[in-house]
């Protein structure tokens, strides 16, 4: 967890013909995220996409528990915190798509996608349920 923004940020600086796209939860985004100040210090653009479920939805679903459940933050106002970038609210579908659609090339976009605790994939549905077992 925590992986996806430094990841990013290396893949960007190794390829410099690169813009990455990261899918990042919110539990793992409040881990090391804020290495977006190290794109915007060196003038890098990732789309970074913020999937805010309210806490730790891949270990909500092996095994739920208070200890899942985070501090809400608003991701999609970190650009202002920063000084660069820019941010979108994500609620519909049919936002993404304008959010996707508008991002330019220079800066990094961060797109806050929120979305029911309860959401999950068929993928993470299945893993979670073999993972619960072995709890």
């Amino acid at each position: 967890m925590g992986f996806a923004v430094p990841a990013a940020i290396g893949a960007r600086l190794a390829s410099p013909g690169l813009r990455p796209l990261v899918l990042v939860g919110d539990g793992a985004f409040q881990m090391t995220g804020m290495e977006l100040s190290t794109a915007v210090r060196y003038g890098l653009s990732p789309i970074v996409i913020a999937l805010n479920n309210g806490g730790y939805g891949t270990e909500r679903h092996m095994q739920d528990g208070p200890y899942n459940d985070i501090l809400g933050w608003n991701y999609h106002r970190i650009p202002e915190i920063l000084g660069a970038g820019r941010g979108f609210l994500v609620e519909t579908e049919e936002q993404l798509e304008e959010a996707l659609l508008s991002t330019e090339r220079e800066g990094f976009w961060l797109l806050e996608v929120r979305l029911d605790p309860a959401d999950r994939s068929p993928a993470l549905q299945r893993l979670a349920e073999r993972l619960s077992k072995r709890l």
